[in-house]
């Protein structure tokens, strides 16, 4: 199963830029960064994947600024960019949408940031040609209003230009931080002009919240955690996806193990869903491994594993014509696989 796993096209709609590089892909790129990898350097790459059973989804934050580090220049962001692209594309990813938070320092503007991204997305596609990339600009909730509607704002003016690749934006961040009813106006300003919205929605308990935020609507829902039946019910009625992060959840404390995770409720309540990675690197997964840990938690066989990325197809924002090619692709390949 996991053969077949790893070979299958699969389609990725929950990945974070900096937390989706590898500890050996850290080490390549703390070698572009720094020219060599110190003693020092090689410990911290091991601690960032480093969790236990006491490990809580405030730790999981604080280890991001060990990447943040490594981007914060022109030549880290880029080789960052093309590293996760690279990654993904040897786990048969055929279709990523990455998101990352446009940052500003002495290096760069956010829109400075974005446009490294975005043309690292261009370039390493000629490099790994059968993966698909497009990308959104994600919101931190921890951060103050006006940057988030700067966000959408670029989002919007590169949406313009490279409409090919900037297709939404992503509300996140420690979902502790923040309150979603400030953002409803940048939210609303990129969903009239064309923007999809992937909302981080019942990552924590907080019903006030999540009525809040399905209130509102999204495209799709990041994690979903504590969504409640009523809640599955009103996903299932308006096709909202559900973007189930196992080792994510289990690994940062939001749900206690694999056999609790909600991915069960939501194929029972046939509601939609999509199986995702989150921080790959973070959590040292793979979207092939997540799919593995779906087979043998769930019993979810080689049928639902096929339904499962064709779902991921029809609830990614790519358009009519690539969602068409990745079912092609996808059929081929179980002509070669049957």
């Amino acid at each position: 199963m996991l053969d077949f796993l790893k070979e299958l096209p699969k389609v990725e709609l929950h990945a974070h830029l900096n937390g989706s590089l590898s500890i050996s892909t850290l080490r390549d790129l703390g070698e572009k960064v720094y020219g060599e990898n110190t003693e020092e350097f090689l410990e911290l790459c091991a601690r960032f994947i480093k969790f236990d059973r006491n490990s809580k989804l405030e730790e999981c934050f604080e280890k991001f600024a060990f990447v943040h580090e490594l981007t914060s220049t022109e030549k880290g962001l880029r080789y960052a960019t093309e590293f996760a692209i690279r990654d993904f594309a040897q786990d048969n990813v055929q279709y990523v949408e990455l998101r990352t938070t446009p940052k500003a320092n002495s290096h760069y503007t956010r829109r400075e940031y974005l446009h490294y991204v975005v043309e690292s997305i261009r370039s390493a596609q000629t490099k790994y040609p059968k993966i698909m990339v497009k990308l959104l600009a994600s919101i931190n909730r921890a951060e103050p209003v006006a940057v988030a509607e700067e966000t959408v704002s670029l989002a919007l003016e590169f949406a313009k230009t490279d409409g090919d690749i900037v297709v939404g934006i992503d509300l996140s961040g420690n979902p502790a931080r923040g309150k979603f009813s400030d953002f409803i106006p940048a939210l609303r300003s990129a969903r009239e002009q064309g923007l999809k919205l992937a909302i981080h929605c019942a990552e924590i308990e907080n019903p006030s919240e999540i009525k809040e935020m399905l209130a509102f609507g999204m495209s799709r829902c990041g994690h979903g955690t504590y969504l409640s039946k009523d809640d599955l019910t009103h996903m299932k009625r308006h096709n909202i996806p559900v973007e189930c992060c196992l080792t994510s959840n289990v690994k940062s404390g939001t749900v206690s193990s694999y056999e609790e995770h909600h991915l069960k409720q939501l194929m029972e309540a046939e509601a939609p869903k999509v199986l995702c990675t989150d921080d790959s690197g973070v959590f040292d997964t793979t979207l092939s491994m997540e799919f593995h840990l779906a087979t043998q938690t769930f019993g979810l066989n080689r049928s639902q594993c096929i339904e499962l990325t064709k779902e991921a197809v029809h609830h990614s924002f790519a358009s009519s014509e690539e969602k068409q090619k990745m079912l092609i692709k996808l059929e081929e390949f179980l002509k070669r696989n049957p």
